[in-house]
């Protein structure tokens, strides 16, 4: 009878645990793995990040925030938010410009390749690109990204070990 009864409260324990690490993994925090090198050099194909999900329901997204989306029923990205609801960007001669002034960018890969023109960025929407310009799939081919389509900020680099940083 002791025997059962430690295993009855062996199996409470464990049954909490694997219900707090469920909550956790939906509701707060989760492991993505880059797919890609559209974000580098500031994430690397096959980095595993940690991806903050609940800072959203505390604070609006912030421009410069590297964030996980959902761009359709299939595919997640990780991009950086470069504008927000009633922003207007340009795009002229490689250069980013927000509201008519320069966007200070030292995370950018390289000089960015092609234009756009003056574009607004609608209500609950944000426009978000790769770091790696030149090789991103980003709001200039998949358009705005409503403010459901964001799951979480991405936090930190996990693995590999020998590059675990935090995400700026």
């Amino acid at each position: 009878m002791k025997k059962q009864a430690g295993m009855v409260r062996w199996s409470r324990y464990f049954l909490v645990l694997v219900t707090g690490l469920v909550v956790v993994r939906i509701f707060f925090f989760a492991p993505y793995v880059v797919e890609g090198i559209s974000m580098y050099p500031t994430l690397e194909n096959h980095d595993r990040i940690v991806v903050n999900k609940w800072i959203y329901y505390m604070r609006n997204p912030q421009y410069g925030d590297v964030v996980v989306l959902h761009a359709n029923d299939k595919e997640d990205y990780i991009k950086r938010i470069i504008g927000m609801e009633g922003d207007e960007l340009e795009l002229k001669e490689g250069v980013l410009y927000r509201n008519g002034k320069v966007v200070d960018e030292p995370y950018i890969n390289e000089a960015t390749l092609g234009e756009f023109d003056k574009i607004k960025v609608p209500r609950a929407s944000y426009f978000v690109m790769g770091d790696n310009r030149n090789r991103s799939m980003d709001s200039r081919e998949i358009g705005f990204i409503s403010r459901s389509s964001v799951v979480g900020r991405a936090e930190f680099i996990f693995y590999p070990f020998q590059d675990m940083q935090r995400i700026e």
